[in-house]
Parts: structure tokens; sequence; C-alpha cells
């Protein structure tokens, strides 16, 4: 290399040929600048695309046609826990089992076979990690990316045990759920909810359906009323009857309750209806039986008070007679002490 003119650098290579007979040596320069320039080009941006590689929070490594690793980044190597020196150059299935256990071997060489991308999530027992793959094949062999999604997995599997055991939970009760979002559409329901829709309307409960197709419409207005007390933080509990389509009625307790987020925020409306008409008819039963019971009570009292007045003005007439005194006083305090008995059996009757 030496200065130019122009004060650029100029790379230069030279070739030295002896010429015995002449006793010359020929000397052969060539301006190699242009190629010392695209080679320091292709040097930087093959730099900046591992630099970009290395970026990638997904793990990333390619393959050639032989199978070997040509290029990793720093995710894939945290991953596996493994260097470049151990990777690159060797091939992939001295490096990784290739065991017809796993799903990538089977699944890679389908890639390349067919020219198809493979998208895919695979377990490894070696590593105790899921992985989520996507392999896509090129002229030169195949580029890999994956991500550990070993939480994610374990974090669905307890979510889908939750999800089971709250409906279990929910499908094991006689209430109906309902879980409402803002728009008045369906989220999520329980058996009972599906049944008494069934029941009512002869059709079946659908998620994304809106709640209002299942609400009666002369009932529509109190409904939407009460949803939004509950979109609101409110609590509303009311006791209303339904009439089915057979005539037959029955009471119903109906509760609007807010459903929150992790973050407290309300994302919808809980709809909760519980069957109360065997307890409604106990309580008339009940009614109907203290009714009984006054009516009985005022009907004994008044039939006792009668013979107890004529006692009593016997008394008094008695009294102005000659005879025992000592004993009409002492019947006269029985006398009383039984009326006081009836005004109290009166005022409790009243009282029921």
């Amino acid at each position: 290399r030496k200065p130019a003119a122009t004060g650029e650098i100029v790379h230069t290579s030279r070739e030295f040929m002896a010429d015995e007979a002449k006793r010359e040596i020929l000397c052969i320069g060539f301006d190699i600048s242009q190629r010392i320039a695209y080679s320091k080009k292709a040097w930087e941006f093959g730099k900046k695309i591992n630099q970009i590689i290395d970026s990638v929070t997904d793990g990333f490594y390619s393959l050639d046609n032989n199978w070997c690793f040509t290029l990793v980044n720093k995710s894939f190597l945290d991953i596996v826990n493994m260097s470049r020196q151990q990777l690159i150059g060797k091939s992939i299935w001295e490096v990784f089992p290739d065991d017809k256990n796993y799903k990538y071997p089977r699944l890679y060489r389908r890639a390349k076979k067919e020219g198809v991308a493979e998208k895919f999530e695979d377990y490894r027992s070696d590593l105790h990690k899921w992985h989520w793959v996507a392999a896509y094949p090129t002229d030169d062999g195949l580029i890999v990316f994956f991500k550990d999604i070993t939480e994610r997995k374990i974090e669905r599997a307890e979510l889908v045990e939750s999800r089971n055991k709250l409906s279990a939970i929910l499908n094991s009760t006689s209430e109906a759920h309902i879980l409402i979002a803002p728009d008045y559409s369906i989220l999520s329901f329980n058996e009972t909810a599906k049944q008494n829709t069934i029941e009512l309307y002869g059709i079946d409960l659908k998620q994304g359906l809106s709640i209002l197709e299942f609400t009666m419409p002369n009932t529509v207005d109190q409904f939407v009323s009460d949803f939004k007390k509950a979109l609101a933080g409110k609590v509303v509990r009311v006791e209303i009857p339904i009439t089915f389509p057979k005539g037959q009625k029955r009471w119903f307790r109906i509760e609007f309750s807010p459903a929150l987020a992790k973050d407290g925020g309300i994302i919808g409306v809980v709809f909760n209806s519980m069957d109360i008409d065997e307890l409604k008819q106990y309580e008339c039963g009940l009614e109907k039986s203290n009714e009984q019971l006054r009516a009985i009570a005022h009907q004994q009292s008044h039939e006792m008070r009668s013979p107890i007045a004529q006692v009593l003005g016997l008394m008094n007439l008695l009294k102005n007679s000659p005879g025992d005194v000592e004993i009409m006083e002492h019947i006269e305090r029985v006398a009383h002490q039984l009326d006081t008995i009836v005004h109290e059996i009166i005022e409790k009757a009243e009282e029921a």
C-alpha cells in the first residue's frame, strides 16, 4: 500500500518473474484497492449482520446442506448453554440427538426435502425445556428460529388446571353463572346457565352472542339498568318470578356483580341466578300457617273471654250476697289471672 497523488491509499499486489536467459526479473503490479475496499465492506456488513442476529431475542442458527452449523446467535447459545466453538462446523446430529422421540429431526428433514417451512413445539427432555421452532429451507441449507417457551407452557398448564377446577365447581352448583362483557356479549357460562336457557328459550347459550337475546322482553330495561350499576362497581340483588314457556312460574334470586381484573379494573359483569322457588313456596306456606294460627288464637281468645266475663259478672253479684267472702275473692283472683292470660294471647297473635 502507498499513497497516491490524490492522497488516497492505493493497495497493490506484485508478481515477480525471472528470465534466466536474459538475466532479468519481470515485475507486474496490480491495483487491488477496489478489491480491498469490497472485502472491507463485506467484512463490515458481515459484522453488522452478526450484531443484528445477536440482538434478536429468539434463538437463531443456520445449517448448511451437510447439516453443519454455520451461524449461531447469542440467544441460542444462552438457551443451550454452549459456545460458538462447540457448534460452528459441527453437524447438528453430533451435538443434539437424532431421536425419533423428538419432532425436530423429522420436521427439519421434511422442510429441506419438500422446501416448505415447518413451525412446531417440541419438548427436549435432555434440557427439560419446551421450544417453539420455525425452520425455513434455503439453497444453502436451513435457517432456524426458536424460543424457550417452558414458562409459558407451565403457566398454560396451570391455567388449564385452574379452569378445569373452576369449571367443575361451577358446573356442580345449582346456580347459573354467566360472565358478560361491557358490550353485553357472553364470555363464559356454566352448565346450569346453559340448561336454564334451553328450558326458557329452546336455544343454546353461546359465547359471543348478546345476553340481551336471552332476556325476557318485559325485563330488558331493568336488566340494562342493573347491568350498568354493576359496571359502575355496585352489586345488585333482586328476586323476580319468571314464567316458563309451559306457563310454569318460578322464583329466582338474581345478582349482578362487577368482574374484576388483577389490577382491580372492571372487565365485565358476573350474572348469577338461583332458583328459589321452593324457598318462596316454603315462605308462603309459613305465612299461611301464621295467619291460621293468628285466626285460631283470636277465635279461641274471644271464646274464652266470654265465659270469663260471665264469671266476673257473677262475682260482682255474689259480693253483694251473704256467703264465704274468702272463697269469692279467690275465685275473682283466678278469673282476673285467666283474663290477663287471654289478653296476652290476643296481643301475641296480633304481633305474629
